[in-house]
């Protein structure tokens, strides 16, 4: 039986953090409090591979990978000597640089939609970005959206949680949520305002598979309706296919939005679509100091010439496969309600407890027994798989999972979940709607 973590450092690093950054991150996603605070890692040290080491120097096989930027694997070394060969020759200008238009071309020709690129920083950025343009485009000011789509006023305006506070109210009105998977219900929205909206906005997949020509009929919605579409392609991009979402399902957006993947890490969002819509930018204020930042945009460069070699997405379904079919097994054997929903590159393992107290307690105590014995999952959130998981790794990580759902299965049958739990009490810090 693996001892409990000895996560001293973390913990004294995070009481300091805490005092001196609000909320004690940078990114809400990150808090201790998303994972099992007490028998999680908090701060880590560094990372090869598929692994990290925190600062205590504890080993992990990462899965939440930056929550999603490393498709290729830490440090990989293709990116890591394309952004170390830049750094010596500087990295950022106050004239443009070749490398935007070697990326821009490279992106142009592995995206579908992508006629035209412009590059900005992250993911509010660009999908902010988007809505601009879309607006500008076609006159219109209404968006229907479904998903999560940053942290910027007009996407906040659509949560009812405490994070939406300090939101303009006006903006509420722009725009208009609809539900997934359904197309008689964006069909109504788009009758009841029609020559209204500007771009229906969505996740092609993400914990949720779409159902079969649900995206081929949101494309022919939009076109019958006279309105452009635009993928979120943030998670999805660069990890289902070299061409994302849109290439592996085949249907093809007018606009769409990247950004994790299409670096391996380095900070970049890229939105692009039809050069028709994506001309209306170069009279917008759509600008930003770092969007031609150099080390991002070699990385980006080495990335794309890696996606394009025809090796990496094809290890990302076959390895994330055995994942989801190990995690699905395992929670059988041991009499587990464990399951895991969307797709093998980016599977999302849930459990289905009826109370959800016990799928609480469930989860932090499947996040504290699978980190004792060295394998890193999120709570709820996605599984990411990267070219740098092999065989040994997924095998590690299953004998880890297997173990965890034992020891829980246990637990609930004698009721002793609670008194084994070392985790402090969760508080729910940040949830995607």
């Amino acid at each position: 039986m693996p001892e409990p973590l000895k996560l001293d450092l973390s913990e004294k690093l995070y009481a300091k953090a805490v005092e001196l950054i609000p909320g004690g991150s940078q990114t809400m996603s990150k808090r201790p409090q998303g994972y099992a605070p007490g028998a999680f890692p908090i701060y880590v040290e560094r990372a090869k591979g598929c692994r990290v080491w925190d600062v205590d120097g504890n080993e992990y096989i990462d899965y939440l990978m930056a929550l999603g930027p490393i498709v290729l694997g830490y440090c990989y070394p293709a990116v890591d000597r394309a952004i170390s060969e830049q750094l010596k020759k500087g990295i950022i200008y106050g004239l443009l640089h070749p490398l935007e238009v070697k990326a821009a071309q490279l992106v142009h020709e592995t995206v579908p939609c992508a006629e035209m690129v412009r590059f900005l920083k992250g993911g509010a950025e660009v999908t902010t970005a988007a809505a601009r343009i879309a607006r500008a485009y076609t006159g219109r000011e209404l968006i229907l959206n479904c998903g999560y789509r940053g942290w910027a006023d007009q996407w906040t305006a659509q949560m009812t949680t405490p994070s939406a506070r300090g939101v303009p109210e006006c903006l509420r009105g722009t725009i208009r949520s609809f539900p997934y998977n359904d197309l008689a219900a964006l069909e109504t929205i788009l009758q009841e305002v029609a020559g209204q909206v500007a771009l229906v906005f969505l996740d092609p997949v993400s914990a949720t598979e779409p159902d079969p020509g649900y995206l081929a009929g949101v494309r022919e919605l939009c076109d019958r309706y006279g309105v452009l579409l635009a993928f979120d392609e943030i998670v999805t991009g660069f990890r289902l296919a070299p061409g994302g979402a849109q290439e592996h399902y085949g249907v093809v957006p007018d606009l769409a939005c990247f950004a994790k993947g299409v670096a391996n890490g380095m900070p970049l969002g890229v939105v692009c679509g039809k050069r028709e819509v994506m001309r209306a930018a170069a009279e917008l204020l759509i600008s930003v100091t770092y969007g031609g930042e150099c080390l991002s945009l070699a990385a980006v460069c080495a990335c794309l010439e890696e996606y394009r070699n025809g090796r990496v997405h094809p290890h990302l379904w076959r390895q994330g496969g055995k994942l989801v079919q190990g995690f699905v097994e395992s929670g059988k054997r041991h009499g587990v309600p464990f399951d895991c929903t969307g797709i093998a590159p980016m599977a999302c393992p849930q459990f289905t407890y009826p109370d959800a107290e016990l799928n609480g307690d469930a989860w932090s105590y499947f996040l504290q027994e699978t980190a004792k014995r060295g394998v890193l999952i999120r709570r709820g959130g996605l599984l990411f798989v990267t070219f740098s998981h092999h065989d040994e790794d997924i095998e590690q990580t299953l004998e880890a999972v297997d173990e965890a759902l034992a020891l829980l299965a246990d637990a609930v049958r004698t009721g002793a979940l609670k008194e084994r739990l070392a985790v402090k009490p969760i508080e729910e810090s940040f949830r995607r709607f």
